[in-house]
């Protein structure tokens, strides 16, 4: 008996024979239904690694490609036009336009939303074609994006020099002067570029998640039914829902601010009522947000899946925050289009290093306010047909 037991133990030690025993082979089936039963788990799973290597594949990009610039040409000849069609046919520059004179460069930076400004002097033809005398060129850099501001000031000055010298069929030796500056964030502080970039991430993260478990919490618990057989209607549960979020997450944006003056010393240059109501309408467009995606999941954990890839990584890579959009193939750029946090990024940025106002800023204004109520329409519609 004993060694009819100890084989039959052997055998059924061995991984075949784990197998063949029904109970398990019961349970693999039960557990493989129940995975192709959850769909919305089952897509995400299989679908987020593709997508991540798409999206971390083309926006992980340190070069710069297509960064907008403006040129000041005082003094037209044919060898600056030369040089302003190379720069604008480089893979680096696209020339945005072309001026006589700039009274003050802060309204190119602000009006045009231009990385740079060529600045070429006067006698910059002549200059270039005399011996002993530098021809000059004044660079002047937009340092609010600490990243593209750092790779501008190292490869403009080589390439200019470069280029003017291979382009301009110099007859003799000549020096280029290239004098930069860097405009808005002249020491470079990390802090000044991080922390509005930092309050977009944290709102659009803390606004969209809350929101997106509100309802998927109500369907689990039971409690939704009990509210939809009540005289509330769809709209006015959703809107209630969204209320608290609101004053939540504009508590957030306060506190991101204070921690930003008093321990990192970001001061704001432009208005602060101006980024209190941008920074309203852009919370309003991430609940509603987060209030599409606890709509169409039936679950938490569906809904937890669902805004890391659809609000923190498009907000962290396409937004501009790290990496330049015009560096973004062609079709990152037109999905960044469809991301609130990358209008917001260019509010906040513009108020708080710039002092951008209204009058510059209420274009990506109207586009989150009318993002925010898209959304929360999408939202309300979807509700009252599940409902």
């Amino acid at each position: 008996m004993s060694i009819h037991n100890s084989l039959g133990t052997g055998a059924a030690s061995r991984p075949g024979a784990r197998f063949s025993n029904p109970r398990i082979r019961a349970l693999i089936r039960k557990e493989v239904w129940h995975i192709m039963r959850d769909w919305q788990t089952l897509l995400i799973v299989l679908a987020m690694p593709v997508f991540m290597m798409f999206l971390y594949g083309y926006a992980l990009d340190v070069n710069i490609n297509d960064v907008e610039v403006m040129v000041e040409d005082p003094s037209p000849t044919p060898e600056t036009a030369q040089l302003i069609r190379a720069i604008d046919h480089s893979s680096l520059f696209k020339v945005k336009g072309v001026v006589n004179s700039v009274g003050n460069p802060d309204d190119i930076f602000k009006k045009r939303h231009v990385k740079a400004l060529f600045r070429l002097s006067p006698s910059f033809t002549r200059d270039l074609l005399r011996p002993g005398s530098p021809a000059s060129i004044q660079v002047l850099i937009d340092g609010s994006d600490q990243n593209l501001g750092t790779v501008l000031r190292n490869v403009t000055e080589p390439f200019l020099q470069k280029t003017t010298l291979s382009l301009l069929n110099v007859p003799v030796p000549v020096t280029i002067d290239v004098r930069q500056t860097i405009l808005y964030n002249p020491q470079q502080k990390s802090a000044l570029y991080f922390v509005p970039g930092l309050m977009v991430i944290i709102l659009m993260m803390i606004s969209a998640l809350l929101t997106s478990l509100t309802i998927t919490r109500e369907k689990e618990q039971g409690s939704l039914e009990q509210m939809l057989v009540s005289p509330i209607r769809p709209a006015e549960i959703l809107i209630g829902k969204i209320a608290p979020y609101v004053v939540l997450a504009a508590i957030d944006g306060a506190l991101i601010l204070l921690v930003g003056y008093f321990v990192f010393g970001v001061s704001i240059s432009g208005s602060l009522t101006l980024l209190s109501v941008a920074s309203l309408i852009y919370i309003f467009a991430a609940l509603s947000l987060g209030l599409l995606i606890s709509t169409i999941s039936k679950k938490q954990e569906h809904a937890m899946l669902i805004v890391l890839p659809a609000t923190v990584l498009p907000t962290v890579l396409l937004s501009g925050f790290i990496f330049p959009i015009a560096s973004l193939p062609v079709w990152l750029q037109l999905l960044s289009m469809a991301i609130p946090a990358t209008y917001f990024l260019e509010i906040i940025r513009g108020i708080i290093l710039k002092g951008v106002g209204l009058a510059e800023l209420w274009r990506p204004m109207l586009v989150l306010g009318s993002m925010g109520l898209f959304l929360l329409a999408v939202s309300v519609r979807k509700f009252r047909v599940k409902a």
